[in-house]
């Protein structure tokens, strides 16, 4: 019963970071790992109850109304899209590399604005990624609040080692995600070689997305690192800001 419940708030919680689009039941089902005929069910509960819509003549779901009492994460969303996307343009002109905003829905990291460079090899980040797999999901995770981050481990255990070859256990894992707290950076390498690089956004004194680049690691030497860095805390903090001025008033 516990584990419908989690795939359930999986299910708003993905749609919710997708506001302005329908997402198709398959999509739904391969983002989160669920069967298709579970997710099927899922998604009949929630809309029989309001939380989840399904437009007449046309195959995907969105949020319904009734999450409108659940927190507003579409608003909080959409806010955070307006911040973003002309930071993000600025910092991709500026660095020549795609460039990103992402956050944790359920236990994918789902990005909510991007922006591409403008070179023949760049960088296409897919929409919906393990958390594990992406600098943007480990920066996110490593500020998860205790209780979450339990959570998440439960559900999704640790990452394969060819993954994440630092992290054999699970001291290994909060080990390697304190120090991304404290560096307030997150650096991967994947094994198409890209790299990744990602920073804490921050709102209302909590991180609630990520910025993040990502690259050919064949353009990642060692002169052009502390550029990439600075231009992209400078993009969080700019995004913060303008979260900052599009809160709303208490």
């Amino acid at each position: 019963m516990i584990q419908v419940i989690h795939r359930a708030l999986n299910v708003l919680e993905l749609l919710a970071a997708q506001p302005d689009r329908l997402v198709s039941l398959g999509e739904i089902a391969d983002a989160l790992g669920l069967n298709p005929a579970t997710c099927s069910n899922i998604l009949k509960t929630l809309a029989g109850r309001g939380y989840v819509e399904r437009l007449d003549g046309r195959r995907g779901y969105r949020l319904g109304m009734g999450t409108l009492q659940l927190g507003g994460l579409a608003d909080r969303d959409r806010r955070l899209v307006a911040a973003a996307e002309p930071v993000l343009r600025d910092l991709t002109a500026r660095v020549n590399e795609t460039s990103l905003v992402g956050v944790i829905r359920g236990n994918k990291r789902v990005t909510l604005a991007s922006a591409a460079c403008d070179r023949d090899l760049q960088v296409r980040s897919r929409l919906v990624r393990d958390v594990y797999a992406t600098a943007s999901g480990r920066l996110l995770l490593a500020y998860d609040a205790p209780e979450r981050l339990d959570c998440f481990l439960q559900q999704v255990g640790l990452p394969d080692p060819r993954l994440w070859k630092e992290v054999r256990s699970e001291a290994d894992l909060r080990r390697e995600l304190g120090a991304i707290r404290r560096k307030q950076l997150a650096v991967t390498r994947s094994p198409e070689h890209v790299v990744g690089l990602a920073v804490p956004v921050r709102c209302g004194g909590q991180v609630v997305a990520s910025a993040s680049i990502y690259l050919p690691e064949a353009r990642y030497f060692p002169s052009r690192r502390g550029e990439l860095i600075a231009a992209l805390r400078r993009a969080g903090d700019a995004i913060a800001e303008r979260l900052e001025e599009r809160r709303p008033e208490a």
